[in-house]
């Protein structure tokens, strides 16, 4: 193996990796970051999804912008405005200026996604690339759940702003390594003469349309609500009209046409229950046990990041595995794994703590890890190198766009089944006549009802949790169904 192109790969990866350990970063500090900013537990919301919503609009032009400025220009201008958005969240000082800066984190964060998966298969030979996608995903995917315990010790034990600028002094030594040594100057010029500029107006349209309907939905009563109506159909109308013009146009931001590529297409459907199974989770877990215990965020950054030890193990094991017996033992064995460790999640109780959640969660990073490394394979193994920066926005679009997604209708659904438990056990526990059989002080009596409202908030609160793991663990059998359709593995002596 070529060493400068390893080390090329290194400090691509390490772009990434930062980028990955910031959109969940947040996540373990959220009480401290509701009081420095004075926000509403729904404006705290956004500020943990702002990144990620950012990312989904960008990550489609990625790349037609790797073909456009080359991957060296393309990285540098990337890491540059991830870091001045990093300086930005860590000085920021309102709801309002946090999440600017957030969703700036998230579109050159973004971009470094599929410029980090493209150069996997464009830098490396095909026998060398098993070895390659250990390393990425060991390295590189597994900070998605490390970001919680970072932050949560930089909460702790400094200050939160330290969870943004750590990124500025680190994010300076990856640009000067990347200025001096990424040599990757291949670019398209007649890109420049031929911008597609009414296929690029239609598609960011279209998704950020998508993504006010699914924030703003639940909260707006879904289609009774006349802004949700209009932002749904501008979607629907956007994407007609971009495909009319992907397809026929001679130079198109998004070539469109790789998803009638059989392998591609079902490993980019692999790719979205990976999403599925992993982001909702980091998500909503840190919200879940801030409701169940007053715990410190170290405490609740190790709980969600132990589905990451479980990710940085299986990394170097699932290289050896691809390259030994091929893709589909690496799904059929990431499946069955996910499936399990989600399962597990529903039968969450009250009393849970870090011994608790860990067989679950480190065996969702095992399989999670699995399905993300077999998939990935299955998009990108067959293809032909000049279009592989396409295809690798692609994949990352599915991923995040899925991500948003499920991380929407999860949210959305746990308020809605919280509502229907929490009636459900205030009905059936006739808290009136409870009351008034045990207790006569009208003060009691009223201290008695707090206490037990509260009570049944919380159980509601998990037992709805547990339903949406219960739903999710389902998804895990799409995966299995789809290997009838793959052909044998493919050879790695090429």
């Amino acid at each position: 193996m070529d060493k400068k192109k390893l080390f090329i790969f290194l400090i691509i990866l390490a772009g990434f990796v930062l980028n990955m350990l910031s959109v969940q970063i947040v996540g373990s500090s959220l009480k401290y970051l509701q009081g420095e900013l004075n926000a509403s537990i729904e404006e705290i919301s956004y500020i943990m999804s702002a990144s990620l919503i950012a990312e989904v609009i960008i990550i489609p032009f990625s790349g037609w912008l790797i073909k456009l400025l080359s991957t060296r220009v393309f990285f540098l201008i990337s890491l540059s405005g991830f870091i001045f958005s990093s300086l930005g969240c860590a000085l920021s000082d309102s709801f309002l200026s946090m999440t600017v800066f957030r969703g700036f984190q998230g579109i050159f964060g973004g971009a470094m996604i599929p410029i980090m998966m493209a150069n996997i298969y464009i830098i490396f030979k095909p026998k060398e690339i098993p070895l390659i996608l250990s390393i990425a995903a060991t390295i590189g995917v597994s900070s998605i759940a490390l970001g919680p315990i970072l932050g949560g010790m930089l909460t702790e034990y400094i200050n939160w702003r330290w969870m943004f600028l750590y990124n500025v002094p680190v994010g300076i030594i990856i640009f000067i390594l990347g200025y001096l040594f990424i040599d990757l100057n291949k670019k398209d010029k007649i890109l420049l003469s031929n911008i597609d500029f009414k296929g690029i107006i239609l598609l960011a349209t279209s998704l950020i349309s998508l993504l006010i309907f699914l924030e703003e939905g639940e909260k707006k009563d879904w289609f009774f609500s006349n802004f949700i109506f209009i932002c749904f159909a501008i979607f629907i109308l956007c994407i007609i009209l971009f495909i009319k013009r992907e397809t026929s146009f001679n130079n198109p931001v998004i070539d469109i046409k790789i998803f009638s590529e059989k392998k591609f297409f079902i490993g980019s459907m692999i790719c979205g229950i990976f999403a599925i199974n992993i982001y909702p989770p980091i998500f909503l877990i840190p919200v879940l046990i801030t409701k169940m215990h007053h715990i410190d965020p170290i405490d609740i950054g190790l709980i969600v990041s132990s589905m990451g030890l479980g990710m940085m193990i299986t990394g170097p094991l699932a290289g050896k595995l691809l390259k030994v017996y091929g893709e589909n033992l690496i799904i059929l064995l990431g499946s069955i794994i996910t499936g399990v460790g989600t399962y597990m999640q529903s039968y969450i109780t009250a009393d849970y703590l870090l011994l608790d959640f860990f067989p679950s969660q480190f065996l969702k990073g095992i399989g999670t890890q699995l399905l993300f490394i077999g998939s990935q394979y299955i998009c990108f193994s067959s293809l032909d190198t000049n279009r592989v920066p396409n295809a690798s926005a692609m994949y990352n679009l599915i991923m995040r766009l899925t991500a948003a997604i499920s991380i929407a209708i999860s949210s959305n659904y746990l308020i809605k089944f919280k509502k229907q438990i929490f009636s459900s056990i205030t009905d059936y526990n006739n808290n009136k006549t409870i009351i008034q059989s045990v207790i006569e002080n009208d003060k009691i009596q009223n201290n008695f009802l707090d206490n037990l409202m509260l009570l049944y908030e919380r159980e509601s609160f998990i037992m709805a949790f547990n339903k949406i793991s219960y739903i999710s663990s389902w998804t895990s059998i799409i995966p299995l169904l789809l290997l009838f359709f793959l052909k044998n593995k493919i050879s790695y002596n090429k």
